[in-house]
């Protein structure tokens, strides 16, 4: 179950991989308090572009920040499109 402030915030999250760690649906599941509304996934030999919708808690530029260095440390390239507040 979501706690509230899990889904103060939505945004729109793109996901690059060029041989980094593996991309798939599932990934985003390990970046900590979020949850993920929906997930598209392209592959195509080691390429891979996730698109998501990400429900958060944090102020967009913190999060913003925070999912660029998590996806980093991956190898992958991340851009976040920062939707309005819920509510």
């Amino acid at each position: 179950m979501l706690r509230s402030r899990l889904v103060d915030h939505e945004s729109l999250v793109i996901v690059l991989s060029a041989g980094g760690s593996p991309l798939d649906g599932g990934s985003l599941g390990a970046l900590a308090d979020a949850a993920v509304v929906w997930v598209r996934v392209e592959c195509e030999g080691s390429a891979a572009c996730l698109a998501a919708r990400v429900r958060h808690g944090d102020p967009p530029d913190a999060f913003r920040d925070r999912v660029r260095r998590w996806g980093a440390a991956r190898g992958w390239a991340v851009t976040v499109a920062s939707g309005r507040p819920r509510g």
